[in-house]
């Protein structure tokens, strides 16, 4: 289980390094970043361009992000208090979080500027229909659903596993459903259009 512990710890620094680093403007709105590049560099030497906010939802950000501190908790909580034994569905689990975290750098790496932590439309959003968004519509959800399970099959996390169920992936949904709710109202028959030839998480499925 060390050798599964070591491996899921270095593809999750990985990830985070890609996701929440390079790909992310919203990083640029963090205090932290902001006065390291302010003691880097002279006040007036760089500026960032933040991007104008035509539309914005909160209420699911919040309730997702607890939904997802909750799965992880549990999950890491079970695997310490159990300490399971190693078997090939523990590295089948560290795959899964492999794969999933190419698909998120991926679907990441399309969006661009237009990728945020909170749901909202800029003022110049385009409608992106390439890469992964060419079979379905919420490819970077799709990654951290495989990712939380992922972590739960790695960690042999029965409770967690159940948790993510009844808790996560609906928290999920309603996040998407919101989301899908700001880009109705901004590119209303485009839109619609785009539903019809996509599906929402799972290609050709769901």
């Amino acid at each position: 289980m060390v050798y599964i512990l070591y491996a899921l710890i270095g593809v999750i620094i990985l990830w985070f390094i890609v996701d929440f680093v390079l790909l992310s403007w919203d990083v640029r709105k963090n205090k932290i970043f902001q006065v390291y590049f302010k003691l880097k560099y002279k006040p007036k030497s760089i500026k960032f361009k933040m991007p104008k906010i035509k539309a914005r939802e909160k209420e699911s950000f919040w309730f997702f992000m607890v939904a997802l501190i909750l799965c992880l908790g549990l999950i890491i909580a079970e695997f310490v208090m159990f300490l399971p034994e190693t078997g090939i569905i523990n590295y089948i689990g560290a795959f899964i979080v492999l794969i999933a975290g190419l698909i998120r750098i991926w679907s990441r790496s399309v969006l661009h500027e237009f990728f945020t932590l909170k749901v909202l439309i800029q003022d110049k959003h385009e409608l992106i229909r390439r890469g992964p968004y060419t079979i379905i519509r919420h490819p970077g959800y799709l990654s951290l659903i495989m990712f939380i399970i992922g972590l739960g099959i790695a960690f042999s996390s029965k409770f967690g596993l159940g948790l993510i169920i009844l808790l996560f992936i609906p928290a999920l949904i309603y996040r998407i459903n919101k989301e899908e709710e700001l880009m109705l109202a901004r590119f209303g028959k485009d839109y619609i259009y785009y539903m019809n030839s996509t599906k929402k998480l799972i290609p050709y499925l769901y």
